[in-house]
């Protein structure tokens, strides 16, 4: 399974060899899919030539474009490969952010990887029935489920039943089957419970029968329920849609990851006057170098000619050569790649933001784990200030003269005087 937090992304950096990268928009095209998928290869083709690309890696590319996603609507495939061997081959849901990116070098291209999939956010998605239910783990970073518990339930009594002859005995049984339904959905909420805690996961979206839901809400912990948002759908019975269910789901995530953008930015700002943020772009790369930097904010758009070194150790990336500290150099790389992998491999976090949301002509900003200015001097103790005011050695003291008391000799000539 795939893994494209931090440590899976560090993982692929690190891997020796040029690589190739490409990212296709590969929407299906229900009115001509064959004249679509021909003009694509051949394009492909073409411009994974053009970047130098061995034929091993554009021929093994080319075959993944076809392979079907799976699902439906806009999408883009993002495929690396090195050397024939296939090391990320993602479908990536939403507007494709066009029809074809391609690179070849020592660093791969993830920038749509990126913009796709922000960060390792952490989410459950629990389907309640009034026999049981299903708890399902998920990380944005990852294609797959991180993990799915089932929780099977007492059927016993299950269905309530109509009116009967023997209505006190009736009423017995309903309550019965209604006691099962609850002692079911505790122990639905209990497993999601579980879920939530150890997974710190930061949305739970549950779905699923009217009353198992309602059941199963009132036995969460405040923990599960202050990330809770409920989706008016039964997925559960055999050919139930997932539409409704994956549309709420893409909009809370990305309501975190709006917030989580709209956070750095505020932060971005504030820093800018305590040292704790950079918008310069040599100061930037200068911050990588010294793995001071927790998050990585960058408009591709606006550095498209920039370039930088990679280096293959610490400190990762360099302007000129004179920069590289003694690491060998692995080529010159597209600038947002070079700066990306570097803050990867010194476990920050990147986000890539639109051009406007940054100053104007910035194109990298930094937050960072540091100050860049020196510490203010601690103004001193009580204590401190006033051994300050002691005289030091060496200094001139005078002491106040005594005063004479009444009838007694205040100095050596009264005494002679007398």
């Amino acid at each position: 399974m795939a893994d494209f937090g931090n440590e899976g992304l560090a993982d692929l950096y690190r891997r020796p060899g040029s690589v190739s990268s490409a990212y296709v928009d590969v929407t299906q095209d229900a009115q001509n899919p064959r004249r679509t998928s021909s003009l694509r290869q051949r394009t492909l083709r073409e411009a994974l030539t053009a970047a130098g690309a061995p034929e091993i890696d554009t021929s093994t590319i080319i075959e993944l474009i076809e392979e079907p996603p799976g699902r439906g609507g806009p999408m883009g495939r993002l495929m690396v490969v090195r050397q024939g061997v296939v090391e990320v081959n993602e479908v990536l849901s939403g507007e494709p952010l066009g029809e074809l990116l391609v690179s070849y070098g020592p660093v791969p291209g993830l920038v749509p990887l990126l913009i796709h999939r922000p960060r390792d956010l952490s989410y459950v998605v629990a389907e309640a029935g009034r026999d049981g239910g299903e708890v399902t783990l998920h990380r944005l970073s990852r294609s797959q489920p991180v993990a799915r518990v089932r929780v099977e339930g007492d059927t016993e009594f299950l269905t309530k039943v109509g009116s009967e002859d023997d209505f006190l005995a009736n009423g017995r049984y309903q309550h019965h089957t209604e006691e099962v339904w609850k002692r079911n959905e505790g122990q639905i909420a209990a497993a999601i419970d579980e879920v939530v805690r150890d997974s710190k996961a930061e949305l739970l979206v549950l779905t699923g029968d009217v009353r198992a839901r309602q059941l199963l809400v009132d036995q969460l912990a405040p923990a599960s329920r202050e990330v809770l948002h409920v989706v008016p759908t039964n997925t559960r019975p055999a050919g139930a849609t997932q539409e409704e269910l994956e549309a709420d789901l893409n909009r809370h995530v990305a309501a975190i990851l709006a917030q989580d953008e709209h956070d750095a930015l505020e932060r971005l700002g504030a820093g800018l006057g305590s040292g704790l943020s950079e918008i310069d772009f040599a100061a930037v790369v200068r911050a990588l170098q010294q793995s001071q930097v927790d998050v990585l904010l960058l408009a591709p758009d606006r550095m498209t000619e920039e370039t930088l070194i990679a280096l293959d150790r610490e400190p990762w990336l360099a302007a000129t050569s004179d920069d590289a500290l003694g690491a060998g150099e692995l080529g010159s790389v597209a600038a947002a790649d070079a700066l990306i992998r570097a803050a990867i491999l010194t476990d920050a976090r990147v986000m890539v933001v639109s051009p406007g949301e940054l100053p104007a002509e910035t194109s990298a900003a930094a937050l960072l784990r540091w100050s860049t200015l020196p510490a203010p001097a601690e103004a001193p103790t009580a204590a401190e200030a006033e051994l300050a005011e002691l005289p030091s050695r060496g200094d001139a003291v005078t002491f106040p003269r005594r005063r004479a008391s009444s009838g007694t000799p205040s100095s050596k000539a009264d005494r002679l005087e007398r």
